[in-house]
């Protein structure tokens, strides 16, 4: 069985021939991997972690400004990023964080007269018809966009668009159906270049912090759940068979209203943020794919073997039916090459005693 039918079988919910799985190895963990090995494998990963179906997302996550987009160095150690959603942020050379500057909708009026771009490229079409050949017999390739709430926040602010959610509904839904249209075709052009209408687009949206979700069911109800079911219904009229929500955090509250707004599955149930496969599957059954479970900011980095093990175990047993894709968000310098060998060899074991 091949990666995308292994992946297609246990999105329906139908039994595959083994659990797939997901996996998305950042950089630093690589470097850790290439010296553990001692060079004594090839540079690529995936060849040594051959059983991952799921290794890459083809996401298009760019905005309505992409011609906006440069970069202005500072003073040696920071720059300005004007990137596609119309932000300029203050960048460092030497960290992670940026300070947002100034976004695309500093003021409420401007909704009704910006213009927003067409982000699809001749360049970017091609670079994503590549990246799909690259990835198309190796993996089962599923692609991706921006979501509503995120993206609102990226065009108007985050700490701004919350009070927005509080002081001026009316806006926040008129940026919301706005956003709606554009990530309505950006998402089916996506689909289109990367060839992914069979198997899944991911939709990017962190609706959940560690402890619940971003804004509360009713807000949710009143702002975003129409233009979701309008964009969402749109793909599957077209004959999208998955659409994923992205969420690291804890979107419980939300998840009717996911459902509703025509989400098929999750992707992220991270234990640390209260969300465990075992969990989401015993209250959703087959009216959610569950992608992840398996925690890397406490059993991956620092639990011992015991630990690593029982995580596995609870999410094969309710994985081999069909529903779960078992992965992590993804897997950094911080968990040991020694912790991820041995979880990939329980599931190896586990699948084969299955």
């Amino acid at each position: 069985m091949t990666p995308r039918e292994r992946v297609q079988l246990a999105l329906s919910h139908q039994k595959p021939d083994r659990v797939p799985r997901y996996e998305i190895f950042l950089p630093g963990y690589v470097q850790q991997w290439k010296k553990d090995r001692c060079g004594k494998t090839s540079d690529d990963i995936y060849g040594d972690y051959n059983k991952i179906d799921i290794g890459t997302v083809l996401a298009m996550q760019e905005g309505p400004f992409v011609s906006r987009m440069r970069q202005e160095e500072g003073d040696g150690n920071t720059y300005l990023l004007y990137d596609s959603w119309g932000r300029v942020q203050k960048c460092s050379h030497s960290g992670t964080f940026y300070q947002v500057l100034e976004t695309a909708l500093s003021n409420k009026s401007d909704l009704d007269v910006v213009a927003f771009e067409e982000p699809w490229t001749n360049d970017r079409i091609d670079y994503y018809q590549q990246w799909e050949a690259r990835s198309h017999d190796r993996f089962c390739p599923v692609s991706g966009v921006m979501g509503l709430f995120m993206s609102s926040y990226y065009l108007r602010g985050e700490f701004e668009l919350l009070i927005d959610l509080h002081e001026d509904e009316e806006f926040c839904r008129h940026l919301a159906e706005r956003v709606a249209k554009f990530l309505t075709q950006a998402g089916e052009k996506t689909l289109d270049v990367t060839n992914t209408w069979d198997t899944a687009i991911w939709v990017y949206d962190e609706l959940g912090n560690n402890q619940t979700s971003m804004i509360s069911p009713k807000t949710f109800e009143r702002i975003y759940l129409e233009p979701y079911r309008e964009m969402i219904g749109r793909w599957k009229e077209r004959g999208v068979k998955n659409v994923i929500l992205h969420c690291d955090g804890n979107c419980l509250p939300l998840v009717d209203l996911l459902i509703d707004a025509g989400f098929t599955g999750i992707q992220g149930n991270n234990p640390s943020a209260g969300m465990t496969i075992p969990q989401m599957k015993a209250r959703y059954g087959n009216r959610l794919a569950l992608i992840g479970g398996m925690c890397n900011i406490h059993v991956l980095t620092s639990g011992n073997r015991r630990e690593i093990e029982h995580q596995v175990a609870e999410i094969m047993d309710v994985a081999r039916d069909g529903g779960v894709v078992i992965g992590t968000h993804s897997i950094d310098s911080d968990i040991p090459v020694e912790n991820y060998d041995y979880y990939y060899e329980i599931v190896n074991r586990m699948d084969e005693q299955a």
